[in-house]
């Protein structure tokens, strides 16, 4: 049977020996077939865009995004966040939506909900396979956008983005 060894014997990942973490190698080795990234972000104000940046630590598909932050937020047609994600790549000049543009991702009150204090949100991702696709070193860009005024700010943004290993 391949990569085994006797009991009371080291095993030996051939990733972490020749230090490759090329995908090819990542599949076949026994480090796990996804990576997550969570980032930190300032807080969002009332008014305006708060951005923060992701590296994609491996090249991959977004598989989920979740937001949490500290504080709730009241449904709003008129006052509310919109989350997006766009993969600026390498250059900082990609345009790829990774979310779906749907109400899914805000905090209206028709088609999207609420945010509940220190609670995990979960993000649509875009139905087009080919928008999720990163390559290992893009920058990401997750914004949450404020249209109106919104009711609160909501401090200690959290953003975590999983990944599987293409």
């Amino acid at each position: 049977m391949p990569n085994t060894q006797a009991i009371g014997v080291a095993f030996a990942d051939q990733a972490i020996i020749n230090g490759s973490l090329d995908s090819a190698t990542l599949v076949n080795s026994n480090v796990r077939s996804g990576f997550s990234a969570a980032q930190q972000g300032a807080t969002i104000a009332t008014t305006g865009n708060a951005d923060v940046f992701v590296i994609a630590p491996v090249s991959g598909v977004l598989s989920a995004a979740w937001f949490s932050g500290v504080d709730a937020l009241a449904a709003s047609d008129i006052n509310y966040i919109t989350f997006t994600i766009t993969n600026l790549g390498t250059s900082g000049s990609g345009t790829a939506a990774m979310l779906a543009a749907t109400d899914a991702n805000t905090t209206k009150s028709t088609g999207g909900t609420a945010l509940t204090a220190n609670a995990r949100r979960v993000l649509s991702l875009n139905g087009t396979a080919a928008n999720l696709v990163v390559a290992a070193g893009d920058r990401l860009r997750i914004r949450a956008a404020a249209t109106g005024t919104l009711a609160n700010t909501v401090t200690f943004p959290v953003y975590l983005l999983n990944f599987s290993v293409s």
